[in-house]
């Protein structure tokens, strides 16, 4: 089955709205599709738009997947034509929607994708796109746990933040990049170091706290989505995890 028949076998709306600008490093695109606005959400042309990013919709005979190229990773995705929905890589529900019998997602999903902040302007119709660049060193190349003491240890609720969040500024003044390895905390200091386990798989990343939260009864800890994928915890939402704050050794 071909990937134009797949966006046939939707179920066709009806879209009142103009078509749209794309405006990226100062260059303007005009989009013949129009954009779709349903309360806060913003939904665009999957195919189209990806494509002017330079990325690649292809799809997969064998597997029956749509398969989304972007930012040197590999998204599939399997369409639930009862629903109205794409499920990416087996595990994450999108809402979407067909117009003119192109599928249509939401922009936080665009975001999430190519780590890119959208900036909807509703009066001028129109989608800002600038490119998120990491305000501080890859906390991966940090040294070994191993040279760092210890210096509390705390066990609660974890929980993760990401694209709805991308781009904007966090309480410290810095912008949240949600692939960074950061964490909101409520009462530690600003770039202080902590190693989080999360217990259901035992897995360990450090972050930084850059940010205050979480803002929900019962949870310590608001890590980044990118640590929260490092660990295990992304799928489950939240989860039981242990936080040691670091400290240098002292020589």
């Amino acid at each position: 089955m071909s990937l134009v028949l797949l966006l046939f076998l939707f179920t066709p709306l009806v879209a009142h709205a103009d078509n749209f600008k794309v405006i990226i490093d100062n260059q303007t695109f005009t989009f013949i599709q129009p954009a779709i606005q349903e309360n806060e959400d913003i939904y665009i042309p999957m195919r189209t738009f990806f494509s002017i990013l330079g990325a690649k919709v292809s799809w997969d005979a064998e597997s029956s997947n749509i398969i989304l190229s972007a930012d040197n990773k590999e998204y599939f995705l399997k369409t639930d034509l009862t629903q109205n929905s794409i499920i990416v890589n087996e595990n994450t529900v999108v809402p979407v929607k067909n117009i003119s019998y192109q599928i249509y997602i939401p922009i936080d999903f665009a975001s999430e994708i190519l780590n890119y902040h959208l900036s909807w302007n509703s009066e001028e119709n129109s989608l800002t796109i600038s490119k998120i660049t990491n305000t501080f060193s890859i906390f991966k190349n940090l040294p070994e746990v191993e040279k760092f003491k210890v210096i509390e240890t705390i066990t609660g609720i974890a929980s993760w933040y990401g694209s709805k969040f991308h781009g904007r500024k966090t309480t410290s003044g810095e912008i949240f990049d949600q692939n960074a390895f950061t964490a909101a905390h409520n009462t530690l200091p600003f770039d202080t170091y902590v190693r989080v386990t999360f217990l259901e798989t035992n897995k360990s990343t450090i972050v930084r706290i850059n940010d205050r939260g979480p803002h929900k009864a019962g949870r310590i800890l608001d890590l980044s989505k990118k640590a929260a994928e490092e660990i295990g915890l992304k799928p489950f939402g939240i989860g039981k995890v242990k936080i040691e704050v670091l400290e240098n050794y002292t020589k």
